[in-house]
Formats: C-alpha cells, sequence, structure tokens
C-alpha cells in the first residue's frame, strides 16, 4: 500500500473488507487490547491484507479524529505491534507501521499495514483473559462491511483456501523447477551488506584473539571455517525477545549445535550494542576444539566461527592406516549446513516472516592441501582429492519458504563450489539428500 492509497483513504475512511478502523484501544496498555488489535490483524492477512487505521471514532458515521492521549501515539511503534503479533499471531507476519494525517489536520495517526501474501491461514496463538475477543486456535477472516469474525462456513474456507492455493502456486512450480535442476536458478551473490557483516565480524574474532600467545591453541591456526547470514525485513522487538530465542527456542539436532548458548561464567553470551555475541573459548584450557565464535544482530544478521573438526586428535582414529593430514571430512559439512539453515529458518520465521529473503555465505581458511576424506564407514564416497586454495566460499540467496519446501537443493546449491575446489569433485545428490533427512530426523526439540 502507497503513502498516496493512505492517503486518500484516511481522507474518505470507511471500514470495508480490506479497512480496519479502531480508537486509540487505550494504547495497548491491557491486554484485551492487544488480542482485540491481534484479531484484527489475523482476519485482515487471512482475507488478502489490508491496512487499520487507528485513532478514529470506530463506531460513528465518517469516523472522526480522536486526539491521542498522552502516550497513545508512541504505543503503536513498530516494535510494539511486532511484539503483539509475536505474542497472538501463530505463524506470525510481518506488518508495517506508516503514519498519515487528514488534509487540515495537525492529528497524526498510525497505519497498520497488514500483508495478505501468505501460504498457509495464519490463526490465534492464545486468547485475551475473557476468551470474549480472541480465542485460542480459531482463524478469523473479513466479512463484508469491515466485522472480523471466526471461518465458520463453507463459503469461508472456500474462499480462504482458494487465496491460499493461488499464493502457493508460482513457489511450487519454482520448487518443481529447482527440485529438477537445483543450479539453475541459484543467487549465488551475496548481499553487499552481508560481505561487510561477514569482515566487520571476522575482525571482531581477530581483535579478540590478538592478546593470545602466538601458539594458543585458541587461534584455531591450523583451520576453521564460517558462516554469515542476513534475514531480510527481520525486526526483532527487543534485544532481551531475540536473546530468549536463542537461549531456549532454537531448533536443535546434535549435542553441540550452532550458535551453542552456553551458561558459563565468561564464556555465556553478551550484549555489546544491538548485538548479542559470545566466545566460547575457555582460555585455561590448552585445547581450541570448542572455541566458537558467534554473534547475531538485533537487524537479523549472524556470524558463526568454528573449529575444523577434521583438526581434532582423535579424528579419523577409526581408521588405520589413518589418512595423511590436513583432512576434509565429505559428510560434516552437509551435516553442519543443514543444521544452520534450519536455525536460520526459525529466526527469520520468527522475526520477518516465512516471504523474507535470506542470504548467507559458507568460508573455509587454511583449507590449502587438505584431502577429501570420510570419517564414516557408512558413506561410499571418493577420498583424496586435494585442495589447491588457501581459503574457499560459497554464497547463496533464496527466499526462507525455501528451506521448508526442498532444503536438500539449498544444501545442495550452496556446498557445489565449495567440493569443487578439491580437483573439481561433484557433490552427488542422493548422498545430500540422505544426509539432510538423516539430520532432520535426529530433532532434539
Amino acid at each position: 500500500m502507497t503513502d498516496e492509497q493512505i492517503q486518500a483513504l484516511i481522507n474518505n475512511l470507511q471500514e470495508g473488507l480490506y479497512v480496519e478502523v479502531k480508537n486509540w484501544l487505550g494504547g495497548l496498555a491491557e491486554e484485551r487490547e492487544r488480542a482485540r488489535l491481534a484479531k484484527e490483524i489475523i482476519a485482515l492477512a487471512n482475507s488478502g491484507g489490508g491496512a487499520i487505521f487507528i485513532g478514529f471514532d470506530d463506531t460513528a458515521q465518517g469516523h472522526p479524529e480522536i486526539a491521542p492521549e498522552q502516550g497513545h501515539l508512541e504505543a503503536f511503534s513498530q516494535d510494539r505491534i511486532a511484539a503483539v503479533v509475536a505474542r497472538y499471531v501463530t505463524p506470525p507476519c510481518q506488518c508495517r507501521v506508516a503514519y498519515a494525517q487528514r488534509l487540515g489536520s495537525e492529528i497524526r495517526h498510525p497505519v497498520i499495514i497488514v500483508p495478505g501474501d501468505h501460504r498457509t491461514p495464519l490463526w490465534a496463538s492464545r486468547a485475551d483473559p475473557e476468551q470474549r475477543i480472541l480465542q485460542t486456535d480459531r482463524v478469523y477472516v473479513r466479512r463484508p462491511g469491515g466485522a472480523s469474525e471466526p471461518s465458520r462456513t463453507q463459503d469461508d474456507w472456500e474462499k480462504l483456501i482458494d487465496r491460499l492455493v493461488k499464493a502457493r502456486q508460482d513457489d511450487l512450480l519454482t520448487a518443481m523447477r529447482k527440485v529438477i535442476n537445483p543450479l539453475a536458478e541459484t543467487d549465488q551473490t551475496p548481499r553487499p551488506n552481508l560481505e561487510e557483516w561477514d569482515r566487520e565480524s571476522y575482525a571482531a574474532w581477530t581483535a579478540k584473539i590478538a592478546q593470545l600467545a602466538a601458539d594458543s591453541p585458541h587461534r584455531l591456526a591450523e583451520g576453521h571455517w564460517t558462516f554469515s547470514f542476513s534475514i531480510e525485513g527481520f525486526q526483532a522487538e527487543s534485544l532481551n525477545a531475540l536473546n530468549e530465542m536463542l537461549r531456549q527456542d532454537m531448533p536443535a539436532y546434535s549435542g553441540w549445535p550452532p550458535f551453542t548458548y552456553l551458561q558459563a561464567e565468561g564464556r555465556r553470551p553478551v550484549a555489546r550494542g544491538d548485538l548479542i555475541e559470545a566466545w566460547l573459548a575457555n582460555l585455561a584450557d590448552n585445547n581450541g576444539e570448542t572455541s566458537d565464535y558467534w554473534r547475531i544482530s538485533r537487524d537479523g544478521k549472524g556470524f558463526l566461527l568454528r573449529p575444523m573438526q577434521e583438526d581434532r586428535a582423535d579424528f579419523m582414529a577409526n581408521r588405520m592406516p589413518r589418512p595423511q593430514l590436513p583432512l576434509f571430512d565429505c559428510i560434516l559439512p552437509i551435516y553442519r549446513v543443514t543444521e544452520l539453515l534450519k536455525f536460520v529458518e526459525a529466526l527469520a520465521l520468527r522475526f520477518a516472516g516465512a516471504n523474507s529473503q535470506i542470504s548467507v555465505i559458507l568460508r573455509y581458511y587454511s583449507a590449502v592441501g587438505r584431502r577429501l576424506c570420510c570419517h564414516s564407514l557408512r558413506w561410499n564416497v571418493l577420498e583424496g582429492a586435494r585442495c589447491a586454495e588457501e581459503s574457499i566460499s560459497s554464497s547463496l540467496t533464496f527466499p526462507t519458504e525455501e528451506i521448508g519446501i526442498n532444503i536438500e537443493e539449498r544444501v545442495q546449491a550452496l556446498l557445489v563450489p565449495i567440493f569443487e575446489q578439491f580437483e573439481f569433485t561433484e557433490l552427488r545428490k542422493a548422498i545430500v539428500d540422505r544426509v539432510v533427512q538423516e539430520v532432520l530426523g535426529n530433532r532434539a526439540r
């Protein structure tokens, strides 16, 4: 919805299928008023999207303006609306807050723009205290005249399903094309701001290890890898909300998941401005195997640096004779990238929505001379190919919803350029598919 459209609507305000009018809702101070707003958001989203105009008499003809009381205008900030959506709406949608004034008026009115291009229905994830306004697990829709009510009739559901099916048609066709040829339409160019974030984050880690002795194992001189991501449209309502999700609501598929959250003194995450940072190095331990470094910003960028598992003293101890070092495992990258994409997906769905875009960069440092190997005897893969580059990298940009639709193709597309640096080794799709499904089957939470 453009500014011109908003201005035209506010000058001649009438409720309808796509326009809702509300008073100041008490500045959203009470839970029932927040639930009332959430119901309108759900109904509009399920009916194709629309706008909620705040600060008008919603019962009188012509909807006269109401002057806001102290704090009422500020209550409808982008962060507050995102918090309402996060609390009451599943799956969450990304609303936008604009401001407009009627011609000749000095009163600014918040206008909440509700998207309507969802691929699944939205419903209420919780009820108001009296359960009179909003009821848990109800799907609300708009009716002629502007009423927002639960979807009850066959006609309600037919209209909703028809709209959702049409919204998914292009996505399904795209997904089918990518299954047939996953690399054909892949955007391998990272966003410029992600490249800058990647460099900045690596420099932050470099500054930390600069204080260590030259032979400290926590410098990870033998090798390490990094993963950077950015999520477009990401809006965490607060740094605390982002931290709480990282602490207890992220999916886990292994004992040491990506962006590991520890509680130990000196290793737990800390707030640094608008980002959360953690360095897991135990400097009292002469072992760098768990010296991860990570940071995630409130605007949806993340960076993880981790030691090469292949450099551990006991790696490939099950093989006699043990392969010549240094090594690069064929299976571990598939496993880790799958975990990472599911991690980023969870963040995007919570703070940006399924229609958001994700960009990622994967880098391996000290790769020159490494040979392909496989720590598990279960996989029939080619070994021995060597890398001639000091560092190797790959990048990708894709819609968030593709992770749920065809994660195997995204993992394949990201890792093919990495494996090609090992004497043109082809990463077989059949192996990627099997490993990805094994990872997803191991979900711990």
